[in-house]
């Protein structure tokens, strides 16, 4: 293998639109440090053409016919984990990106604007990248926030949240302890149970956890 075989970044499409599809394939063949690693119209053979093309990035449609892109991405993930799949689909629902990237997607475009950026999300994504159309992207922060913020209130005791929520209205140790009725050691017992269970190192980390959005 030469050197520039060797860098070559090799993509794999799915995608039942077969206009769509070769206007990917189309797009992968005319970039010159791309090589098409297979164009599918479903993903059923997905473990078994991974097998056989070895890409390094598959484009995954969602919605394809007898299994959709989702599963066929748990499928490729599970089997070949160091493989990127960036979802390409007209899903912007939250349960479709959250079951995505629970599932292994390091990418997740929607189609209205993903012809545009194709080329630089697939560089993107081989180099570590995790690219995604601006809306997806602030949904998964918002979404991610949400089930944080849930969890970690979750783990604190109300003595703990009560505490946590007067230092971050600005009062001093000396102050929680006085409205509270506890020595400044027992508020000290409470801030280090604190730091254990949302593993931070400070007050400012620990609010911006519990409840800065």
């Amino acid at each position: 293998m030469s050197k520039n075989e060797s860098l070559m970044i090799k993509v794999a499409i799915y995608e039942d639109n077969e206009s769509l599809r070769e206007t990917l394939a189309s797009i992968i063949r005319a970039t010159p440090e791309f090589e098409l690693a297979g164009e599918f119209g479903h993903c059923l053979d997905a473990i078994k053409n991974t097998s056989a093309f070895e890409p390094n990035v598959v484009l995954m449609d969602i919605d394809m016919p007898g299994k959709n892109g989702i599963e066929g991405l748990k499928e490729i993930k599970s089997r070949f984990p160091d493989i990127n799949v960036i979802i390409n689909t007209v899903f912007e629902d939250d349960d479709r990106i959250f079951q995505a990237i629970k599932n292994g997607a390091t990418g997740y475009l929607l189609k209205k604007n993903s012809l545009a950026s194709l080329i630089q999300s697939i560089r993107d994504v081989h180099e570590g990248g995790a690219p995604m159309s601006p809306y997806v992207a602030r949904r998964v922060l918002d979404i991610q926030h949400e089930v944080n913020k849930k969890n970690y209130i979750q783990l604190l005791s109300d003595r703990e949240k009560e505490i946590l929520e007067l230092l971050a209205k600005g009062h001093s140790y000396k102050m929680v302890a006085a409205q509270l009725y506890i020595s400044i050691d027992t508020v000290r017992t409470y801030i280090k149970r604190i730091y254990e269970k949302l593993h931070v190192h400070s007050i400012t980390e620990a609010v911006h956890k519990v409840f800065i959005k």
